[in-house]
């Protein structure tokens, strides 16, 4: 059975033009190389709706992949390939925050609620306990996995949000969850920028 994606992105609001920019390349990509896919946007005001919904679409309509997407990220044309290439049912990008510390979305440990982040991404992909959905790969396979155990896959629990909730129950099942190093997603921050002095004719003592 050949490819069907979806590319799966919620969204509280709106979705950033640099997004759009690379949302375009990779299906422009994804065209030329005759891949089977489909974009659907989903707003909300509660993300983890969107993404359970969004995963029982893909169940539902008999996708083999699901490409999750942040609205705040840029990637390459190429995400899909390198993602896929890894070989896993469920590998991430290395991707960091985008807010100071900047520190990694990709987690070595996490336990009831007390995550340790990954110290170093290295070259090589690897094992990881959980990740953040900015830019992640799943097989719709292990989406029905995980629904069949538990009749959810993205409910927050009493420790954590909605992504690594879903980590935590795919590690439950049996599964793996992986970071590909050589996929390098990026935030995009927002940062204020004020006036500069010079522009009101104030002088520095």
């Amino acid at each position: 059975m050949g490819i069907k994606l979806l590319i799966a992105v919620p969204t509280t609001d709106y979705v950033h033009a640099d997004f759009v920019k690379s949302l375009c390349d990779l299906t422009s990509e994804l065209s030329r190389k005759q891949i089977n896919y489909k974009v659907e946007i989903l707003s909300g005001t509660l993300v983890y709706i969107a993404r359970t919904r969004l995963a029982n679409k893909a169940i539902n309509e008999n996708f083999t992949h699901v490409l999750w997407l942040d609205s705040d990220m840029v990637f390459t044309d190429q995400v899909v390939e390198d993602l896929m290439f890894c070989g896993k049912e469920m590998v991430g990008g290395a991707f960091v925050a985008r807010r100071p510390p900047y520190g990694p979305c990709v987690y070595s440990s996490i336990k009831k609620g007390e995550v340790e982040k990954v110290k170093e991404f290295g070259t090589r992909p690897f094992k990881v306990d959980g990740c953040g959905f900015a830019t992640v790969l799943t097989s719709v396979d292990l989406l029905q996995a995980v629904t069949q155990k538990f009749g959810t896959t993205f409910q927050p629990t009493e420790y954590y949000g909605e992504d690594l909730a879903f980590c935590w129950r795919v590690k439950q099942v049996g599964r793996e969850i992986w970071c590909d190093p050589s996929v390098r997603p990026g935030h995009i921050a927002h940062v204020p920028i004020h006036a500069g002095e010079h522009l009101f004719g104030e002088k520095k003592e």
